[in-house]
């Protein structure tokens, strides 16, 4: 045998590789950068933050602010891991009052790319000009400079290729920069912000007086006119924000959203308890739209438990969820209480947010049952339903027991229900659910096959859209092209719409649209979201609940379900039909 090396398997790493390491914890795509120093902005006391970004952050990023800045000494200091000015104590960690306080993310980044920072102080005549490359200072001097502080990031994970390749377009980049904006904005609505991509200003928020001017300024006021004012509190523990009727809908939590002491947070409770004030008033698979500022007792919040620390822990999490609950609750209950939505009487924590009537959606979907009796005549549908595809348990005997076997006479029960007598028992069919599923496949077919047209409408529709939307829909508009959408020209932060998919009988806000950018933008593929389109239209042309119908209606949608590939379920899933067997009601009836 050879002689054996008797060295340590186990090394120190070098700080640099050290370094990198750390920067993939917090620093994951150009929107990270831009939220670290955002905050670290916010923490400075700035009252105006500008943000430009190129190539949606991949090429260069520049965070300006007018806070206190720092001195060279201070610059190179804040460059080492760990270095914070935020905390002192191990005993400090259970009272965060800021956004930032690990000192991590300002080496990491500079650990990834190639950096400059420039920084005054507001008592000093000249400031200081750091370049940093690599994590490596090759230039520390003094420099006029405005009061405040200004970073450029550029070439981000130039020197980590692997992870730079995963980075996506740079409208995409933008969109999670955007958003990253949005959210913190709304948070401190006292600060000015001004987004810029490339020579483009996105955006520019003037500092507002209340949380709504701001929301609106993000939002736009069609989005905001619903929302209603929510407040409970605890001991250690305020609620406040708006909230949206349960007739306001989206496809994603993307517009639900948190603002705990200050900063952007997720939470499985909160959104749990958001989900429980609104139970049994939404649509599967939607969410509402709110906003939630929470003050807690710094003590009763880990913010220390994610390394960009979006996610929160929160140590009296049950209190915390019956609050969010109530809020939202009584909120919502005071709108449905108020022909004109007043104010609660308590004075609020926002201030002069004005109460509006109206709906959230508009349906204006005909049933069109007056064009297309002629072309359905009443007749037994086919019997190609597979035993296991059957829905209700207990199941049917065979689909020619439903189909064939029923009596030509329906009821209508409640407006809503439509009730068959068969051989074995009984049927009853929801009838909403059931001309979901009829439109729903007709739509899906129409788009398999290329074969939706557009209409033209009469007057353009400006449709507000996020930052984030709006970057899924450039890179989108040929698809929304294809299914009938045209389009106008293009400001910042609305689209110009011109026509609509002909199936569409109302675009009000343009909901439909904007629906199907959060799908994508949710990482839904194209078919997937077109699909999802497809659900969202059914649901809204299909007949409601309290539609009363003829007879001969109630014919035509039951020949019509009968002939659908899928017909005991809605799109979402919910049953379209159930079975009562004669057996059923004798033993209910107690004569066996």
């Amino acid at each position: 045998m050879g002689n054996r090396v008797n060295e340590s398997r186990i090394k120190i790493l070098d700080e640099s590789i050290a370094n990198r390491i750390a920067a993939g914890e917090v620093v994951e795509r150009p929107a990270s950068v831009v939220k670290e120093l955002v905050e670290n902005s916010i923490d400075a006391d700035a009252s105006e933050i500008s943000i430009a970004v190129d190539a949606g952050g991949n090429d260069s990023i520049q965070v300006c602010d007018n806070g206190i800045g720092m001195s060279r000494e201070e610059i190179e200091l804040a460059l080492r891991r760990h270095a914070t000015s935020k905390i002192s104590r191990a005993e400090d960690l259970h009272h965060i009052n800021t956004l930032g306080f690990r000192g991590e993310a300002l080496p990491s980044i500079a650990s990834v790319s190639r950096m400059e920072i420039v920084s005054r102080l507001s008592d000093e005549d000249l400031g200081a000009r750091l370049v940093i490359d690599q994590g490596r200072i090759l230039e520390s001097l003094e420099a006029g400079a405005p009061y405040g502080t200004c970073m450029t990031v550029k070439e981000l994970f130039f020197n980590t290729p692997a992870r730079r390749k995963f980075l996506k377009a740079a409208v995409t980049e933008f969109g999670h920069v955007a958003d990253v904006v949005e959210r913190i904005a709304i948070a401190y609505p006292r600060i000015k912000f001004e987004l810029k991509h490339g020579d483009k200003v996105h955006y520019s928020l003037p500092q507002a007086n209340t949380y709504k001017d701001r929301i609106i300024s993000v939002w736009g006021e069609d989005r905001v006119e619903e929302m209603v004012e929510v407040e409970a509190g605890d001991p250690g523990i305020a609620v406040f924000g708006f909230a949206a009727p349960p007739t306001v809908t989206q496809a994603s939590a993307r517009m639900v959203q948190f603002i705990l002491n200050g900063r952007p947070v997720k939470n499985s409770s909160l959104l749990a308890a958001v989900k429980r004030a609104y139970e049994g008033t939404l649509p599967p698979g939607r969410y509402p739209q709110i906003v939630l500022f929470l003050e807690i007792d710094p003590e009763l919040v880990d913010v220390n438990v994610h390394p960009m620390k979006l996610e929160v822990r929160l140590r009296r999490s049950s209190e915390v969820f019956r609050t969010v609950v109530r809020a939202i609750q009584g909120g919502l209950a005071s709108r449905d209480n108020s022909d004109k939505f007043a104010p609660i009487s308590k004075k609020s924590r926002v201030e002069n947010f004005e109460f509006r009537g109206g709906t959230g959606i508009q349906s204006g979907f005909d049933f069109g049952y007056a064009e297309k009796k002629s072309e359905y005549p009443i007749e037994s549908p086919s019997a190609r339903i597979t035993e296991s595809e059957i829905y209700s348990t207990p199941s049917f005997s065979n689909t020619q027991d439903i189909v064939e076997k029923v009596f030509p006479t329906f009821w209508q029960i409640h407006d809503s229900y439509i009730l068959a007598e068969t051989k074995g028992g009984i049927i009853i069919i929801d009838q909403h659910a059931a001309h979901e599923r009829i439109l729903f496949e007709e739509l899906r077919t129409k788009i398999k096959r290329k074969k939706i047209t557009g209409q033209r409408l009469l007057f353009p529709i400006a449709v507000k859209l996020t930052a984030m939307q709006e970057s899924y829909f450039a890179e989108n508009k040929p698809m929304l092209e294809r299914i009938g959408f045209e389009f106008g020209p293009i400001a910042a932060g609305h689209i110009l719409v011109e026509a609509i998919p002909a199936e569409i009988k109302h675009f009000g806000k343009g909901d439909v649209l904007v629906e199907i950018l959060d799908d994508l933008a949710e990482g839904k593929s194209e078919l997937t979201a077109l699909e999802e389109f497809a659900k969202m239209v059914a649901c809204r042309m299909a007949i409601k609940a309290g539609d009363p119908l003829s007879s001969e209606e109630m014919s035509f949608l039951f020949d019509r379900l009968f002939s659908t590939e899928k017909p005991y379920t809605c799109p979402h899933g919910r049953p379209t039909i159930i079975k009562i067997t004669l057996d059923e009601l004798e033993k209910r009836f107690e004569r066996k």
